[in-house]
């Protein structure tokens, strides 16, 4: 694993941030000339962070909305400063009926539709009315399922998250689609046009880590099953960077993290898409906070926890849109809003941040710290996160100690139930529910270091006997 290196920054960086920051005052601009509430980076504040922070950390879960996993805080906690669920919301029932809000009891769902056509069908031109009728097609039974939403008891480690650091409230999927369209544009901008999950062959197109590679820059992928970051054009099988989820705890343990850290879960047990029971995800996103939070580099971190789409659970802000090369194709139009967390010891405490970002702003947070060129108009216009660290506490170079996490009690149906679990049964989903990443690993890499599909259920496993003994599981009997 090439080692970190302390972020760089040259007059050819100083030029390209110049002009990423022109570009985004101008799309920032209201319709007077004024500045809209989203401000482009100031290259001095940049040059603070660059003196704190030299490693940043990506995990990506799968398939929830905000209102679905936040919108609680304002619904049953009163919370007037998070643009959450109220309980006079609601979507139409094809039996006529109007379903609101409720907390759902229902930990392990079918994966409600969220295709492009599903997607903007429930978005209906901007009245985000289409998320019972949509899932009604699928599971006529359980369409009311939609409006469900988990509060704090469910979610605990979120919340803690969300209470002592920093809370993005107008984090929105990058596109209106599933899953590889949108993680696409967290690895490179763009994806040339895709709007569905079939595998783009014969794509030539630049991702981040090429970028950091390019500028000098470390970076690393650690996956627990099967690395989705194989499907981007410019990564290869041979990139000895991709490491397999062990090694992210040896290496978060002895301080040796590289510059730029992607974590991907155990597709199909901890990642959050349904089935999978969201405490397992709790516990997979409260083990890696802690393998950070321990680290000898914590005072040198920015963690970001986010999710690349909605997964066709309700949310109630409709999406604007955003600077893109298919903007003629409807990719100018920004998903549903998504959980999104910035975590670290210069990120803002109990902080809500209104500021509109999709998963780009990560990359233009990336490219303005360590001096890469945005990859496409969309990474060059994005909020570069700025409203999510503490400028005080950076000036004054004292970084916020980490919190802990209470333990996350769960018993074995929680964490094993069957109908929680996608094992590949079902001829519908593949065993880790990345269906077309699945098969493109078995039809291209069978056998290879990277494939451990066949090993998901001892990895998982190994990942919650890991928790338990850190303290960040408790078995209930």
């Amino acid at each position: 694993m090439p080692k970190r290196k302390r972020p760089h920054f040259t007059r050819r960086s100083a030029l390209k941030g110049a002009g990423a920051a022109a570009l985004l005052a101008a799309c920032n601009k209201d319709d007077n000339g004024g500045d809209s509430a989203s401000h482009g980076p100031a290259l001095e504040d940049f040059d603070l962070l660059r003196e704190r922070i030299d490693t940043v950390v990506v995990l990506m879960m799968e398939n929830r909305s905000f209102d679905h996993y936040f919108g609680a805080l304002t619904l049953e906690e009163g919370r007037e400063d998070v643009d959450g669920l109220t309980a006079d919301m609601s979507n139409p029932h094809p039996d006529g009926s109007e379903v609101f809000p409720a907390n759902t009891t229902v930990n392990c769902v079918e994966d409600p539709p969220h295709s492009w056509n599903a997607s903007h069908d429930q978005f209906n031109n901007g009245a985000n009315d289409g998320f019972v009728t949509e899932y009604y097609g699928r599971a006529p039974d359980g369409a009311h399922e939609a409006m469900g939403y988990f509060n704090r008891a469910q979610l605990p480690a979120f919340y803690t998250l969300a209470d002592e650091f920093t809370l993005c409230d107008q984090w929105f999927a990058s596109l209106m689609t599933s899953t590889q369209p949108n993680r696409f544009y967290l690895h490179c901008a763009q994806n040339e046009g895709v709007d569905n999950n079939d595998i783009p062959i014969g794509k030539d197109y630049p991702s981040i880590y090429t970028g950091m590679a390019d500028a000098g820059h470390s970076w690393g992928c650690y996956f627990a099953n099967v690395p989705g970051l194989v499907l981007v054009p410019d990564r290869f099988i041979g990139d000895r960077e991709i490491q397999f989820i062990d090694q992210f705890f040896k290496d978060a343990e002895a301080g040796e993290l590289p510059n730029l850290v992607l974590v991907e879960p155990a597709y199909g047990r901890n990642d959050d898409h349904p089935p999978a029971h969201p405490t397992a995800g709790q516990i997979f996103c409260a083990q890696i906070y802690d393998a950070l939070a321990s680290s000898p580099q914590w005072e040198r971190i920015a963690f970001f926890i986010c999710y690349d789409e909605h997964g066709g659970f309700h949310d109630h802000v409709a999406p604007p849109k955003a600077p893109d090369a298919h903007a003629d194709q409807g990719f100018d139009q920004l998903g549903f809003r998504v959980p999104g967390l910035v975590i670290g010891p210069w990120v803002k405490k109990g902080h809500v941040s209104h500021t509109v970002y999709d998963h780009t702003s990560i990359l233009a947070f990336i490219e303005n710290l360590f001096g890469v060129d945005p990859m496409s108009e969309r990474d060059a216009a994005a909020d570069p996160m700025r409203d999510c660290f503490d400028w005080d506490a950076l000036a004054a170079n004292k970084p916020h100690e980490p919190v802990v996490i209470d333990p996350i009690e769960a018993d074995e149906a929680e964490i094993y139930s069957a109908e929680c679990v996608t094992d590949g049964s079902d001829l519908r989903r593949s065993k880790t529910g990345q269906d077309e990443l699945e098969a493109h690993v078995k039809q291209h890499f069978a056998g290879s270091r990277i494939d451990r599909i066949d090993d998901t259920d001892e990895t998982y496993e190994r990942l919650l006997a890991m928790a338990e003994a850190r303290g960040i599981l408790i078995r209930k009997k």
